[in-house]
């Protein structure tokens, strides 16, 4: 199953993964630890965590959540550049 993101208004103090988990009902798989919550506005309160799909359509009303985002794979465009050595 494929990981998608989640932006979520927080109060500073809420910004820790375990808090996170908590507000929005997560199992520990059911988020990314290795990505964590990450601050995507520090004007706005915003962060970002990166969670299963299933897990992102069960929360995806809940009051902190303000989208839900795809997670698509970063990889070169074009064809592969030879080695000019």
């Amino acid at each position: 199953m494929g990981r998608v993101m989640v932006t979520l208004r927080l109060d500073p103090e809420q910004a820790t993964l375990e808090e996170v988990r908590r507000l929005l009902g997560l199992a520990p798989e059911e988020v990314d630890p290795a990505f964590g919550v990450v601050n995507i506005s520090p004007a706005e309160h915003l962060y970002t965590i990166l969670v299963d799909e299933a897990a992102a359509s069960r929360v995806a009303g809940a009051e902190p959540v303000e989208g839900v985002y795809g997670n698509p794979r970063i990889e070169p465009f074009g064809p592969p550049q030879e080695d000019p050595g």
